[in-house]
């Protein structure tokens, strides 16, 4: 084994045993994203989702995303990734959902 091999084994090992240990590494960034009621309307809007169409998308119900957007509620765990995610490629959570048509725009305050 060479050297330069070996010494970045031994760094990677030093970086798992800081990380078991709760020591951030200075060389990682964590972005946090704040999944309110917010974030979740602007990502149901700018992908052209109906409430309903949303709800099926993230596999939660009509009342669930609504109690979402009116920030009754949070998204967790999973469902909070899943809007993340319809956030960044709406088209991949519309096509994965089964919704047909893609996305579209709708015009003036439709709620769903």
């Amino acid at each position: 084994m060479k050297k330069t091999d070996f010494d970045g084994l031994l760094a990677g090992l030093e970086d798992a045993l800081a990380y078991a240990k709760g020591q951030p590494n200075p060389g990682t960034r964590e972005t946090a994203v704040v999944v309110d009621r917010t974030f979740v309307a602007a990502a149901r809007l700018e992908a052209g989702l109906m409430q309903q169409e949303f709800a099926r998308a993230a596999g939660a119900s009509l009342g669930t995303v609504r109690k979402w957007e009116r920030g009754e509620r949070s998204p967790s765990g999973a469902a909070r990734m899943l809007v993340r995610v319809l956030a960044r490629d709406p088209a991949l959570v519309i096509a994965e959902a089964g919704l047909a048509g893609g996305t579209r725009k709708r015009r003036g305050g439709e709620a769903g």
